[in-house]
């Protein structure tokens, strides 16, 4: 057997274990991916987001808590190794270095709210791909250039698949969720509720509300997603978001 049968092997008998029960339902679908994927592959975390045609990204899965604020730093930022294999259509790698030289204040959060030191981006294949990314983080940033990329595209397949046969199978009920409403992408959610908000309030575009929401997190060194909770709460005021407050 292939090296990269082993590795689709591996993701195959770590995505049919029994999960824990809150991971269990269809929603979680992209949670039990990411896990599966670290499980098959030599990297330390893993996580999915969708891209829209607008450029609005949504997680819908991480393996862990660690790659989920790596997804949301980004996010916060703006740019990042997940954003550019989106708009490249192709899996790219960053060590560090090549993270610093290309977005000096993303490496600087990613490097002091995570451990990771190096991403691989991979879009998935078509008809998820290159709307969906599969986004592979590793602590050790020599250990991704030695990942056999037959292995990752192995996992990539078998991860595309999973998602377009869920997708298919899906009850037709409304109101069923599927693995494009986990827990990731309802915090999401929240993030364009405020920025609505503020759209309203501040008479911006959403493009404009949204960079408000994006500046005022990055002026207080936070991630977006706390800040649309913290508007949406009323713990912080419309007015302070607006650019001339600034």
């Amino acid at each position: 057997m292939t090296a990269a049968g082993q590795a689709a092997q591996r993701f195959a008998q770590a995505l049919d274990q029994l999960p824990p029960p809150e991971l269990r339902g269809p929603e979680m679908l992209a949670v039990r991916l990411s896990r599966a994927a670290v499980a098959a592959l030599p990297v330390d975390g893993a996580g999915l987001s969708i891209h829209d045609m607008k450029g609005l990204r949504t997680p819908i899965g991480a393996s862990d808590p660690v790659a989920a604020q790596a997804e949301r730093l980004q996010f916060t930022h703006g740019e990042g190794p997940c954003l550019r294999a989106h708009d490249d259509g192709v899996a790219i790698a960053f060590d560090e270095a090549a993270i610093a030289r290309n977005w000096p204040d993303l490496h600087t959060a990613l490097v002091g709210e995570t451990s990771f030191h190096a991403v691989l981006s991979v879009p998935l294949l078509p008809p998820l791909g290159p709307l969906v990314v599969l986004d592979l983080y590793v602590r050790d940033a020599e250990r991704l250039p030695a990942t056999d990329r037959d292995d990752i595209e192995d996992v990539t397949i078998a991860l595309t698949r999973a998602m377009v046969a869920a997708a298919l199978s899906a009850p037709k009920e409304e109101g069923r969720p599927g693995w494009w409403d986990g827990p990731d992408a309802l915090q999401r959610a929240r993030v364009w509720q405020a920025t609505g908000m503020v759209n309203v309030a501040l008479g911006l575009d959403t493009e404009d509300a949204l960079a408000a929401l994006k500046a005022f997190a990055f002026a207080s060194d936070r991630v977006v997603d706390d800040v649309a909770e913290d508007v949406l709460a009323g713990r912080i005021s419309l007015s302070e978001l607006s650019p001339s407050e600034s």
